[in-house]
């Protein structure tokens, strides 16, 4: 006969698909909408023999139906499967904790739940059997005990045949089962058993169940029988039911085990017990699992806020309770997307494993520390406030500060930390981690790799910060920003020679918001990356819009901050804006912080080659601020060191600032740099630079940074520079020698803005000519030209005027002509067509210096070296 099974739920949708899922393999099925209707359909004949309840049902829900059918003699030993589309941890432990024999999930997976339901059926016809055949030999024990004395021998032919068949069936089950005497010595055991415990039969029968297999606790030490729940349940004649407890195997491994020991009587005689049982390590594995994976971090190991939230919760009780220190520390990474945008999510998670093994030696053993989300971290602790900083904050900001190797390159984190103290900072786990959080938001904005305390104060700063946030995400989407530009000059023309493009913000509520307030954030946030490339795309477009209203050529410097550098390709980025906005590469000037330069130096070296072969112009901004180190700065394809503005504004009355000033001018010029002073604001100022041949300035001595319009105007008078009357500029004099008009023309648009006097020439004699009638500082030769080359004429010019620096234009073939002039002593530099326009004027403003210091030092004309370009020789 088929099984009848009884399924429960509320949605009739669902009883159609599992009743026709069930009729279709053969079970007879009764369907109830509601919990009420169930409890009635599980009393009626014939009872169900298995029952498939939804838990969640309006009314009555399914851990009420299956309460109400324990309660019940008639319906107490039904087996009932959940099924349910719930499927946290806590739901699936809440079903089997009141008394599910198993647990599916929706949306149902047919061949489960059909394997499921025959599992359940097989252990219901199991235990049926086992009943009925106690019973049956009950009774006919009784009645052949009536007749015992004519039908003796027969009885017991009856007896033993109903035995073996006993033993056929037990033999069969799937469960261990085991026949124990009142003193618990085996006297039966079937195959199931032996094999879950390693045994043959024959070695168990007549061995004490307890000491062979029940010997121990879960934690392996002994387990005296005298103590033992089943051996006194077995002595006594007690009944225990689903019983959880350990046995173990020939082996020595444990086995989990949930067992019932029922007692056998024959005439109200104790005959012993026999116990069912099965090994339940999968499923107690299984819910290990399950509980872990909600308490923990799946990366570090670390507890996760979960756990740490209940840790809190009893830290603080006990804390209210005995008066103990109760302190939050939160600790989040500085700049760590920068490795995740750099190196990658793998080598970040790398990073994150190794840092939590460092933190975790420093933690005590009543110490908490939990890893909540991303770079975030939650160190909860007894320590007081001196000893969070003296035993925590101090030693991990020490251990960050040693290198780690991920995804093959050494890195070293910094950490910002907040800290909160029960119950001054908060009286409940909730606000202590936001004030401890709003300390740590107060360190990093404070420059990070720091510490600060939680003061009231703090979260309405976080609230604005968020607002502020939230506000440049949108300005840089709907076009709040705008560029102001600054003029750069040459101190000796004083012509504007370049601009720098300085971002501004005009907020729609709050008016124009000062750099200084948002630049930091952006870069905190991320959005410093969006915000660079917006500037330089604007930038970039607006000074081609400018040479194509016919206004005079100069170059336009952004700056780029370190996170511009790791989050992409900026050489592609910058080469894709030039080409987009039609702009020459030699126009643009990229300006990079020491910070940018020292974050990955050997990065940075072949970004630079790679931007210099753009023929973009590169120069180090706030020089001397930040260096830890000038070895490198040989090494930089750069043009420009761009003194900060901290040592202008002091260095005529400060001998250290002046000092320094002094070495950056002295330093770029023996590197072939040019040397820009920033935030000039004064005439003393502004003599101080020109004595000491600075090359270039800006600031608001000449002009603040303009708007779009204004800069126009400046550019359309055009305005120079006006220097006091007892500092005039020399002159000085460039000698242009070439034979191709086209390259004289570019020349001379090149150096027209560098305020030179330019002579052309269209060959050699030419040349020699103007020569003779003018003070020349500087010539520029081509390396062939007809009647004379290049090398002849500067070797002429070498003779005649031989204080005149002299350059030589060629090509790569003809370097024979080249190499004897270098060895005649005949060229200062030669530079390779086509030239790199930034890497010519700063040589021809070296050659200068080089010819006004022969000038004011006869001797040195004696002391001349030859050097050659970078990359040449």
């Amino acid at each position: 006969m088929s099984a009848t099974l009884l399924i429960v739920d509320d949605m009739p949708e669902n009883l159609s698909v599992l009743g026709e899922l069930l009729r279709g393999a053969g079970y007879r099925v009764r369907a109830a909408t509601s919990g009420p209707i169930a409890l009635e359909y599980a009393t009626q004949e014939p009872l169900p023999d298995l029952i498939l309840l939804d838990v969640m049902m309006p009314d009555m829900d399914g851990y009420e139906v299956l309460t109400r059918l324990r309660a019940d003699a008639r319906t107490r030993e039904l087996p009932v499967i959940f099924i349910t589309a719930l499927d946290s941890v806590e739901a699936e432990i809440a079903g089997l904790a009141h008394g599910a024999a198993d647990y599916i999930t929706k949306p149902i997976v047919a061949p489960i739940v059909l394997a499921r339901v025959l599992t359940q059926l097989e252990l219901k016809r199991t235990r049926d059997r086992l009943r009925d055949q106690n019973a049956f030999l009950e009774t006919e024990v009784a009645r052949r005990v009536d007749e015992a004395r004519a039908l003796q021998d027969r009885s017991e032919r009856i007896q033993a045949h109903l035995r073996h068949q006993l033993e056929l069936i037990l033999g069969s089950a799937g469960e261990g089962i085991q026949g124990v005497d009142v003193n618990g010595v085996i006297n039966f055991i079937n195959p199931a058993a032996a094999a879950m415990l390693g045994y043959a039969r024959d070695d168990l029968l007549g061995r004490n169940s307890h000491e062979i297999i029940h010997h121990s606790h879960a934690d392996g030490h002994h387990h005296p029988e005298t103590d033992c729940p089943l051996q006194t349940a077995i002595v006594a004649g007690m009944t225990l039911r689903d019983q959880a407890d350990t046995f173990w195997r020939k082996d020595g491994a444990a086995v989990p085990v949930e067992y019932t020991c029922m007692p056998i009587r024959e005439h109200g005689q104790l005959q012993g017990a026999v116990i069912t049982w099965r090994d339940i390590g999968e499923r107690k594995r299984y819910l290990e699992q399950l509980e872990r994976k909600s308490n923990y971090d799946d990366l570090t190991g670390l507890p996760n806020r979960n756990l740490l939230t209940d840790r809190l919760a009893q830290a603080i009780e006990y804390s209210r309770e005995d008066g103990s220190p109760l302190t939050v520390l939160t600790l989040n990474l500085d700049r760590f997307k920068g490795i995740n945008e750099s190196l990658g999510r793998g080598a970040g998670d790398q990073a994150l494993q190794a840092m939590a093994q460092r933190l975790t030696r420093l933690m005590a053993p009543t110490a908490t520390l939990a890893r909540v989300e991303g770079d975030e971290f939650i160190l909860l602790t007894q320590a007081t406030e001196r000893e969070a900083i003296s035993q925590y904050a101090q030693p991990i900001f020490d251990a960050l500060a040693q290198p780690m190797r991920v995804a093959g390159r050494e890195v070293v984190l910094s950490a910002s930390i907040g800290i909160a103290v029960f119950p001054k900072d908060g009286d409940t786990g909730e606000a202590l981690l936001r004030n401890a959080a709003s300390a740590m938001f107060k360190a990093k904005v404070e420059g990070g790799q720091g510490f600060r305390f939680y003061a009231p104060a703090m979260n309405a700063r976080a609230l604005e910060r968020l607002d502020l946030e939230h506000g440049l995400r949108r300005a840089i989407e709907k076009g709040e920003l705008i560029l102001h530009y600054q003029p750069q000059l040459d101190l000796r023309s004083g012509q504007i020679i370049g601009a720098e493009a300085l971002v501004r913000w005009r907020h729609p509520e709050r008016g124009m918001i000062s750099p200084g307030a948002f630049i930091p954030l952006a870069e905190e946030s991320g959005l410093i990356v969006p915000l660079g490339e917006w500037v330089l795309r604007e930038a970039c477009r607006q000074n081609r819009a400018w040479q194509i209203a016919g206004l005079p050529p100069l170059t336009v410097a952004v700056n780029l901050s370190a996170r511009q550098f790791a989050a992409g390709d900026l050489v592609a980025l910058t080469a894709e804006v030039l080409t987009a906005t039609g702009l020459a590469p030699e126009y643009l000037e990229l300006e990079l912080t020491e910070s940018a330069v020292m974050a990955d130096t050997e990065g940075f070296i072949e970004t630079t080659r790679r931007l210099k072969a753009l023929s973009v112009a590169l120069s180090i901004d706030d020089f001397g601020t930040g260096f830890s180190s000038l070895s490198y700065l040989r090494r930089f394809e750069i043009d420009r060191l761009k003194i900060d503005q901290s040592f202008v504004r002091d260095m005529v009355h400060d001998p250290g600032s002046a000092a320094i000033a002094e070495a950056i001018i002295a330093l770029a010029h023996s590197l072939n740099l040019a040397a820009l002073a920033e935030g000039v604001e004064t005439e003393a100022q502004l003599r101080f630079l020109r004595a000491r041949d600075c090359d270039e300035m800006q600031g608001y001595y000449f002009s603040r940074p303009l708007p779009v319009a204004e800069f126009e105007a400046l550019l359309r008078v055009p305005r120079r520079l006006e220097f006091p009357d007892d500092s005039p500029p020399p002159q000085r004099t460039l000698l242009l020698v070439d034979d191709d008009p086209r390259t004289l023309f570019v020349l001379r648009r090149l150096f027209d803005p560098e305020g030179y006097q330019i002579l052309t020439a269209s060959d050699a004699l030419a040349g020699l000519e103007l020569l003779a009638q003018y003070r020349v500082g500087v010539v520029i030769a081509d390396a062939v030209m007809p009647q004379m080359d290049g090398a002849e004429f500067l070797g002429r010019v070498n003779v005649l005027h031989p204080s005149v620096i002299r350059i030589m234009l060629t090509v790569h073939n003809e370097l024979e002509i080249v190499t004897s002039a270098v060895n005649r002593g005949e060229i200062f530099k030669f530079l390779t067509k086509p030239w790199k326009t930034a890497e010519l004027r700063e040589v021809v403003r070296a050659a200068f210096r080089l010819f006004e210091s022969r000038a004011g030092h006869p001797s040195a004309a004696a002391d001349e070296r030859i050097e050659l370009p970078r990359g040449m020789g």
